[in-house]
């Protein structure tokens, strides 16, 4: 394990390289962790605390779900700030997956948000996010595959992808690099709640279109009209307005 405390903006280390730009920002590196965000759970709280795995043996997703985290094969990162309002925190899965977008589109244009808290590309998934707010500390999740093969994507239950996958080249040390300074950002525009929910709108290709949602195990149709200030995707069902704060929603094909 490293660990480090350093007054510049951002340092990074993938185990044995090291880069430094301008923050204050504690960093600890696990070769194997169960999960970063579990792993945050359990040590003191330190506001800017990030961790970074080379490999989770238990890592997860939204509602629980499994997410493969293979040595090598992807970016494994959660970070530790102090805790928001709940309010302001049902907005942390759109405003991180603005700041993981962001650095994604440094990559490549094609990139695209899907409500609530992941990042596409070819109809796959490639990103998500998983934010916990604790009573003292919120911790914000997040994966990116890099090197998996289409092969080893190819048994999930989401259709996903990779940087590898999709031939775009990408440098590691250089997305955990921007990573860091987005999600500083945004957890800043968050607290000052100057976060902007068109951010994610502009982004999310399922805004004006019909939809398909499964929500608590019940299906059914609508069009996508927005977002609200609180998060919740707004869908127009037989003439009526549903506010939905979770679900599976696709466009209708």
């Amino acid at each position: 394990m490293f660990y480090f405390s350093l007054p510049v903006v951002t340092c990074y280390s993938l185990l044995n390289y090291f880069v430094f730009s301008g923050r204050f920002m504690k960093l600890i590196f696990l070769e194997e962790v169960d999960s970063t965000n579990e792993y945050l759970k359990r040590v003191e709280f330190c506001h800017g605390l990030c961790v970074v795995a080379e490999k989770q043996t238990g890592g997860k997703g939204r509602r629980g779900k499994k997410w493969i985290s293979e040595k090598g094969k992807g970016l494994y990162v959660s970070f530790m700030f102090s805790p928001i309002s709940y309010q302001i925190a049902s907005l942390s899965s759109l405003a991180f997956g603005v700041a993981v977008l962001n650095v994604l589109k440094t990559l490549d244009k094609r990139f695209y948000l899907k409500w609530p808290n992941d990042i596409y590309i070819n109809g796959k998934k490639i990103s998500g996010i998983l934010p916990e707010l604790l009573s003292d500390r919120l911790i914000i999740g997040i994966g990116i595959n890099l090197n998996y093969t289409r092969d080893e994507l190819s048994s999930l239950e989401v259709p996903a992808t990779s940087l590898f996958a999709e031939k775009i080249p990408f440098d590691k040390h250089s997305i955990l690099d921007k990573l860091i300074l987005e999600v500083e950002n945004y957890y800043e525009l968050l607290k000052k709640k100057a976060f902007n929910v068109k951010e994610f709108e502009k982004n999310c290709p399922l805004i004006g279109k019909e939809v398909s949602v499964i929500e608590e195990h019940k299906q059914f149709n609508g069009i996508a009209l927005g977002i609200d200030t609180n998060g919740c995707l707004v869908v127009e069902v037989e003439g009526k307005i549903r506010r939905l704060f979770s679900g599976n929603v696709s466009i209708r094909l």
